[in-house]
């Protein structure tokens, strides 16, 4: 079979009704809205920080809406391009890339395509990560953070083969641009060009975390997908409310933490309504921003120590130690903001571009002749809450 000629693949949704109020999810972390912050014991986090504004997360996605109340303040900002000039002022072949790009149309705005589907992915991503806490909409796991929006995802929610050269164009610009994180919640269903791999090393020799999902699947084999399944690579694995591994969350050898990521609200775009969804995709965004808030405590700290803080802060499930289906266990923001402050104290000098060795070696399933691509997290509940 031709390896050049590609598939995509959709995980279908399932609608179920919901309703919540504005107010009664903003006046404190409510257990019935916020179960997934508490469960990573967010609060005590946030004595330590709710991040820094040095801090950014670049988000390779559908694009997000800076427009939303809860990331207007959120947005990173391109400090040497002068807004709507027409120029590239700061010469790095995008011009007027004041927030991010857009790699799907080739623009400088990322917001997503409000008419595609799931066009809410990159924006519920970007709430769970930062949303403001000083509104009455809700609420991120680093709220005082940055995000870079990068859209890449095509109006049908995937790409194919031909997109890999947009892919890494993506994470190139993340990396040339000083993201501290960069943040895929996308699975392919095969082994991605070397071109791609070595774009993913690139991002790890800068010491810039790359957080992605184990992917969801409804049949077997529920082996890591790529790019979680790179060594260089944090996977993530998603459990439900009584800390089982969620139905469709992959896993295997690579699976290295998992979080809550079952029936957890965020934001939409164009409007103020939350949404309910489910999927590794929305696991993947409290491991990201909990790097957020170590770097945001002190940003010098490399990656593999970053990697060794979660692991051994880490609240153990399943079987006694790392196993396939959690990992080292569940993300325990706190305890892992609390060995950081104590192990390093607060230094807020930012690095980029400390090199650093990776293995070669990639964990893979061999018997794909045809490269598949889809997209994780499909959202399994949809429904606006009702208005203030």
């Amino acid at each position: 079979m031709n390896p050049f000629k590609c598939s995509i693949l959709f995980l279908l949704p399932l609608i179920i009704s919901s309703s919540i109020s504005v107010a009664s999810v903003t006046s404190s972390l409510s257990p019935i809205y916020y179960w997934n912050l508490l469960d990573i014991g967010i609060e005590d986090a946030w004595e330590y920080t709710k991040g820094d504004p040095n801090i950014t997360v670049a988000i390779i996605d559908t694009g997000v809406d800076f427009t939303h109340p809860d990331l207007v303040n959120q947005t990173w900002r391109n400090s040497d391009e002068i807004p709507n000039n027409g120029k590239d002022d700061d010469n790095n072949n995008y011009i007027d890339d004041t927030i991010g790009w857009d790699f799907r149309d080739d623009d400088n705005d990322p917001s997503p395509f409000l008419g595609a589907d799931y066009y809410m992915h990159g924006t519920f991503i970007a709430g769970l990560i930062a949303a403001d806490d000083d509104n009455n909409i809700s609420v991120g796991v680093a709220p005082n953070i940055r995000i870079m929006a990068l859209r890449f995802l095509n109006d049908d929610f995937g790409w194919t083969f031909e997109d890999w050269p947009m892919f890494i164009e993506a994470i190139d610009y993340a990396i040339d641009n000083n993201a501290d994180i960069i943040h895929m919640s996308v699975q392919a269903t095969g082994i991605p060009p070397v071109s791609f791999k070595e774009a993913i090393q690139r991002a790890y020799q800068k010491q810039i975390p790359v957080v992605s999902v184990t992917g969801n699947s409804n049949f077997e084999p529920y082996y890591v997908r790529y790019p979680g399944n790179y060594p260089e690579v944090i996977a993530v694995s998603s459990i439900d409310k009584n800390h089982e591994r969620a139905d469709l969350s992959c896993f295997g050898s690579q699976n290295e933490i998992c979080a809550p990521g079952e029936d957890v609200y965020s934001i939409e775009p164009n409007n103020i309504d939350l949404i309910l969804g489910s999927g590794t995709s929305y696991a993947v965004p409290l491991v990201s921003a909990t790097i957020a808030l170590i770097l945001s405590v002190n940003s010098t700290i490399p990656i593999e120590e970053i990697r060794s803080i979660l692991h051994e802060t880490c609240t153990d499930l399943g079987s006694v130690g790392k196993d396939d289906y959690f990992g080292y266990g569940l993300l325990n923001a706190s305890a892992a903001l609390k060995n950081v402050t104590n192990t390093y104290g607060n230094v807020s000098t930012s690095i980029q571009g400390s090199e650093s060795t990776t293995s070669n070696h990639i964990h893979g399933f061999e018997f794909f002749d045809m490269l598949c691509i889809i997209i994780t997290g499909t959202i399994l509940y949809y429904k606006r809450k009702s208005s203030k």
